[in-house]
């Protein structure tokens, strides 16, 4: 699929997922039309004189949520996933609205726990879900949850949704924060909301690393990991923090034997920056004979791609049949 696209007057730069947006914008002199898979999704938007993004006014197509200035570029075979296009209504489970604070006073967490079958007493699979109120909103985990066990695709399972206090802080390996999660707010859920089998660590982008992360040292706690384009070009040695270029410990970590015990759900857009990272992940897990699946989507780093991906990586965290085979794209 050959994209042409168009700068209106006043652009100077195109940002997109094929440039890491605002890290290596590309000056609309240079810009000439991109040849990608025909099932793509792609999100570009415009610089002016003056450094500010704006939309493309030629196009209307706006799915995300966090910069209203991104248009979409749907390729001719792209479809969103069955179960993500289905989710489009309220969930129709059970939530619990809950604040937790931590035994010190330090932090205090908006949390969601949601019940796709409305039964709070029956001991469940759990999945405990980093940028909570982004996944049960902007990703509807909640309610595709809901569409798979309701069709038996996944066992019932009870889902925790939970809000950062500072994002940058509370994921980049962050001790207080896995003591928190693992002494505190784990057993105060599970308390109310027992536990019973598989504990999912689950998030995007950085959460997906803190996810990683807190599987790996709470392994007694966690038996699966789900990381949706984790950040993995990151590690705790790195100062300072690097998203686009620092260590990759995740790697290490894989082809040292550590996280044998997990089974792995990981993907990623093949626009990515983290999509070469993403791969040799992939290869680790193989070579590892690790339970896992590790799927590319041809998108970018968005929840469009996160969304398409969660059926898909719910089915196989909850229990659906393991492989060891990475897969190059999934639609």
């Amino acid at each position: 699929m050959e994209i042409r696209l168009d700068p209106p007057a006043w652009a100077t730069h195109l940002l997109s997922d094929l440039h890491d947006w605002s890290r290596a914008p590309l000056p609309v002199a240079d810009l000439r039309p991109f040849d990608l898979p025909d099932d793509v999704y792609f999100e570009y938007a415009w610089l002016d004189a003056e450094g500010k993004p704006r939309p493309d006014p030629a196009n209307e197509d706006r799915r995300n949520p966090w910069w209203p200035h991104a248009c979409a570029v749907a390729g001719p075979d792209y479809r969103a996933d069955p179960w993500a296009a289905k989710a489009t209504d309220r969930p129709r489970g059970r939530t619990r609205r809950l604040w937790m604070e931590s035994a010190d006073g330090s932090r205090r967490h908006r949390v969601l726990v949601h019940a796709p079958d409305g039964d709070f007493d029956a001991p469940r699979p759990t999945v405990y879900l980093q940028d909570g109120k982004a996944y049960f909103g902007w990703g509807r985990a909640a309610r595709i949850a809901e569409l798979l066990q309701e069709a038996g695709e996944i066992p019932p399972a009870r889902y925790v949704f939970i809000q950062p206090v500072d994002r940058g802080f509370d994921y980049f390996f962050n001790e207080r924060y896995r003591d928190f999660l693992a002494g505190e707010l784990i057993p105060a859920i599970e308390n109310r909301a027992p536990c019973a089998g598989r504990r999912v660590a689950m998030g995007a982008s950085l959460g997906g690393l803190c996810s990683a992360w807190l599987a790996l040292q709470r392994s007694d706690l966690f038996g699966a990991v789900v990381s949706q384009s984790g950040a993995f070009l990151m590690g705790p040695a790195d100062d300072p923090p690097d998203p686009f270029g620092g260590s990759e410990w995740l790697l290490d970590q894989l082809r040292s034997g550590a996280g044998a015990d997990l089974r792995w759900s990981l993907d990623c857009g093949t626009l990515e920056w983290l999509h070469p990272a993403h791969l040799r992940l992939a290869e680790a897990l193989a070579d590892g004979g690790f339970e896992h699946r590790a799927v590319s989507r041809h998108a970018g780093h968005n929840w469009v791609c996160w969304r398409d991906g969660l059926a898909g990586a719910l089915r196989f965290a909850l229990g659906g049949p393991a492989t060891l085979d990475s897969q190059r794209a999934e639609s």
